[in-house]
């Protein structure tokens, strides 16, 4: 709380526009901790533009692979048929703007610059293939969005005055750990007039960290401890319910 006031108050007292950058922004944290308590969490934008344009928030994951199978029935049994890998896209992604990207309407700046989430999947160049591609690519961004790692807010961005902005980023109890990127875009006559990236890092915390660490650097020995710690289990249930004659 102390650096979110801190923010605020040095972006509406302290800051120069006519001295800084095209946009400057900051968030109220750059580390997220997750433990066994964790219920998600919100990290609030502050920023100021200094140049008439549009603003767009992009947070990202880390880039995976991903590979989207689809079932049909055969037989009476549900069986993987068709299937497409979709590579290097974000595991977390969301957007913020200061009005829809629509209205924005800058749709070959925004496939380059993977703003909005039709840009995130590559189109197969085999146009026989566009009607399979986006019945998976609309599958895959579902999933994404019922499971609260894509979204985009319209018009999530509000101004303070002509300059000052500010956004919520909000995050879920199931985001993964790993490197985040938040990207400002000040846009104007669909050219990016001024951008800034800021790191975030989700990092797992407690017991939790310890035992993803543990599986991910040791997986031979964390199966080892496994079995042995179901073995003991088993061994010491069976000990106190053991029935004496």
């Amino acid at each position: 709380m102390s650096r979110f006031l801190f923010i605020l108050f040095y972006f509406i007292f302290l800051a120069q526009p006519t001295q800084a950058a095209p946009v400057v922004a900051d968030l109220s944290n750059y580390r997220i901790a997750m433990d066994a308590n964790f219920n998600g969490t919100r990290l609030f934008l502050f920023g100021t533009r200094n140049d008439n344009g549009d603003i767009v928030v992009v947070v990202r994951g880390e880039k995976k692979n991903y590979m989207i199978r689809k079932k049909e029935k055969m037989a009476g049994m549900w069986v993987n048929h068709d299937r497409i890998k979709f590579y290097d896209v974000p595991n977390f992604y969301a957007v913020a703007s200061s009005k829809p990207l629509s209205s924005i309407n800058q749709t070959t700046l925004f496939n380059k610059l993977g703003i909005g989430e039709d840009s995130l999947l590559n189109t197969p160049s085999d146009m026989s293939k566009l009607e399979q591609f986006s019945e998976f690519e609309a599958a895959f961004l579902e999933h994404q969005r019922k499971n609260h790692l894509y979204y985009t807010n319209d018009e999530n961005i509000s101004f303070m005055g002509e300059t000052l902005f500010k956004t919520v980023i909000e995050f879920s109890d199931n985001i993964p750990s790993g490197n985040y990127t938040a990207e400002i875009y000040l846009i104007s006559d669909g050219e990016v007039v001024g951008m800034q990236s800021t790191p975030i890092s989700v990092v797992k915390s407690g017991l939790d960290a310890f035992i993803y660490n543990y599986a991910h650097n040791s997986p031979t020995l964390y199966g080892l401890s496994a079995i042995l710690i179901a073995v003991a289990a088993g061994w010491l249930a069976g000990r106190l319910f053991e029935v004496r004659t």
